[in-house]
């Protein structure tokens, strides 16, 4: 068995005025990605699964960027062709795999996933399988469903399963393959729009639909179904959730009533999609700080989570903290090239006065000058940081976007984020290592990118009904129709 392995991953936030260039992407070609340490993890999974199956697994080309604004078209355009040339260089193959997020937007191009997989198709024709790897947060559109012959998504947020979602889609076209069937998809859209804060799955309602797929996989023609929550910080005009199932091609009818059965269990759910971790405004989270003995507390700065796509650049909930006196605080990151160029000039332990924000998004109302103590300098995974203290609020200016949702990198950069009361962190729900040492978390409702106010974004082409910005709209999974 001779099957191609390939990888384009980038959730894009088309509220984020910054668009994504390729020199944002981790880009692998060849066996390159399997050193990458955990750039490409569902990638490396699919690949080990199948090898130890005794396929021969030749890997084309890998790209993954952290979460940001639109991709440029020949960003994209760059990704899509190293893929088909190696896919034309190499073939001809018996199947292909693909890691994929589900959710990008390019320059043109609302569904690049799509539009990938038809240049594939091109290629390969229709007579080998291709299966797909996805984020729980994919955008399913009709192109998807229909060129690809299976699919398996991460059934945890936060996203801890990626190595078991790469195994799963391995099986599927594994056993395509063993037994010489076909497989197809049935897709159910469910006119909803969730953020994760709404939907972690160690709570319910996701906890108990996303623990029904397991029972779901064992039913008789099925390989694998998935619940895709779509991406609320998108304007797409394929918004939403959905209910998706893979199985045999024989037993098409058999799948799209369990898609159905999957899409009515969602469906009536969605008044139980609230933040599983309490939320309030931006100054009754500052009140809380003053307030609690119960420390460490977090605070995530929500509406400017990097790894949902925002600009990074906001300064006002940080601006807040230190200008009501927050002690023995931390707050992690902004970034700010210009701001962290000017840190440069200076020497640790200096204080001056410094202006930053808004380098992004360019919103003047973001830019903000505050008295600083230069503390020191780092780097960590490729991104260079200044620590600064104001008052008692000690935070971390980069020179680039970059993830603050793991207390790691606070260590990396010296600084013991348990010996802080309070921690303010760019980010939505906390991660399984926040949550750790965490005494108590809250979600501040700033404004951003990806304020968790989903009505006070700016849809435009998103259909509609859709909940709940429709919040009297009416659904039945029974009457759609498969996509």
């Amino acid at each position: 068995m001779k099957i191609a392995l390939a990888g384009m991953a980038h959730e894009s936030n088309t509220f984020n005025k910054l668009t994504t260039g390729l020199d944002s992407f981790n880009l692998a070609s060849g066996e390159s990605f399997r050193t990458s340490g955990k750039t490409f993890i569902t990638a490396t999974a699919i690949y080990n699964e199948l090898t130890d199956a005794g396929a021969d697994v030749v890997p084309i080309y890998f790209a993954r960027a952290i979460p940001s604004g639109t991709v440029k078209r020949v960003a994209y355009e760059y990704i899509k062709a190293q893929i088909i040339a190696g896919l034309s260089k190499n073939g001809p193959w018996d199947a292909v795999c693909l890691a994929l997020h589900g959710s990008m937007a390019a320059e043109g191009e609302p569904d690049p996933e799509g539009d990938l997989l038809i240049s594939i198709r091109q290629i390969t024709g229709f007579d080998i399988p291709i299966v797909c790897a996805l984020d729980m947060h994919a955008t399913i559109t009709e192109r998807m469903v229909f060129l690809s012959n299976g699919y398996a998504a991460f059934r945890t947020a936060p996203h801890i399963d990626e190595k078991e979602t790469g195994i799963r889609a391995a099986k599927i076209l594994l056993k395509s393959l063993k037994e010489n069937k076909k497989t197809i998809n049935a897709f159910i859209k469910i006119p909803i729009l969730v953020s994760g804060e709404q939907s972690e799955t160690r709570v319910d309602p996701a906890k108990t639909l996303f623990k029904s797929l397991d029972l779901y996989d064992k039913e008789p023609n099925v390989l694998c179904t998935s619940y895709t929550m779509g991406f609320p910080w998108a304007d797409s005009p394929h918004g939403g959730a959905g209910a998706l199932v893979t199985g045999w091609a024989d037993n098409k009818e058999e799948l799209e009533v369990l898609a159905k059965k999957m899409a009515a269990e969602f469906w009536n759910k969605r008044s139980e999609f609230t933040f599983s971790t309490e939320a309030m405004t931006p100054d009754e989270a500052v009140s809380k700080a003053l307030e609690t003995t119960e420390y460490p507390l977090i605070i995530s700065d929500s509406a400017d989570n990097p790894t949902a796509g925002a600009s990074q650049d906001t300064t006002q909930f940080l601006k807040k903290m230190i200008d009501n006196n927050i002690r023995n605080a931390v707050y992690t990151c902004i970034a700010d090239p210009e701001a962290y160029d000017e840190c440069t000039t200076h020497q640790i332990g200096d204080t001056f006065k410094l202006t930053f924000g808004g380098a992004f998004s360019e919103k003047e109302e973001e830019k903000i000058t505050l008295e600083v103590k230069l503390i020191n300098f780092a780097d960590y995974e490729n991104t260079e940081y200044v620590i600064l203290q104001s008052k008692d609020v000690t935070f971390t200016l980069s020179e680039k976007r970059c993830a603050t949702y793991k207390p790691e990198t606070l260590r990396n950069l010296g600084l013991k984020p348990e010996k802080f009361n309070i921690i303010g962190i760019k980010a939505g729900y906390l991660s399984p290592e926040y949550m750790a040492i965490a005494k108590k978390n809250i979600l501040a409702l700033t404004q951003g990118d990806t304020a968790l106010e989903l009505k006070n974004l700016p849809y435009k082409i998103t259909p509609r009904p859709i909940y709940p910005l429709d919040p009297d709209m009416k659904f039945d999974a029974s009457a759609s129709e498969n996509k």
